[in-house]
């Protein structure tokens, strides 16, 4: 919601959305999905032999050493992914890496300023609601993710405990800063 406000602040912008760079490699790269299946199982995939994404969430995020070893195959390729859109992207007035693993994966490396955004667990449970998982699921993500984060190199933090209102003129002040 943060990127989508500065885009529409600053209407001259890209946005790169880390998950969905991840999405994008498993769903074109024939390596990863035979390396996934050798780290995970056959399991994650349906009869048809595609990764299904909530079936391989619910084995990462049950464990952290399972967890581990997703981030160790993906960050290296998602960092590069990130790496070539860039590249790509050189007239853009300014781009935004929307990334939850941002540090995870060294993205932070590439960027000039750093806005993280605080939830409280009821509201990260209320996003997860709207994207349609379901309780087990939501629990599982809550439970099982471990998200790294440095905050000597954090420029700016947002509490989003308020109205969307709110939220946006937070996102407004920080960019009157940038």
């Amino acid at each position: 919601m943060v990127a989508g406000f500065i885009k529409e602040i600053k209407k001259e912008g890209t946005v790169i959305d880390v998950d969905k760079v991840a999405k994008d490699i498993y769903s074109r790269n024939p390596e990863i999905l035979k390396q996934l299946r050798e780290l995970f199982g056959k399991d994650i995939f349906n009869p048809r032999g595609e990764l299904v994404l909530r079936l391989l969430a619910e084995k990462v995020f049950l464990s952290k050493s399972q967890l581990m070893k997703l981030n160790k195959l993906m960050f290296p390729l998602m960092k590069s992914e990130v790496i070539g859109i860039l590249d790509k992207k050189t007239t853009a007035g300014y781009i935004i890496i929307d990334a939850a693993v941002l540090f995870g994966c060294g993205l932070d490396e590439l960027c000039d300023y750093i806005i993280l955004v605080k939830n409280s667990i009821e509201r990260r449970k209320d996003n997860l609601r709207e994207s349609r998982f379901s309780a087990y699921e939501i629990k599982l993500r809550i439970e099982g993710q471990y998200i790294e984060i440095d905050k000597d190199k954090v420029d700016f933090i947002i509490n989003n405990n308020g109205s969307k209102e709110d939220l946006f003129l937070k996102v407004k002040k920080i960019l009157e800063n940038i």
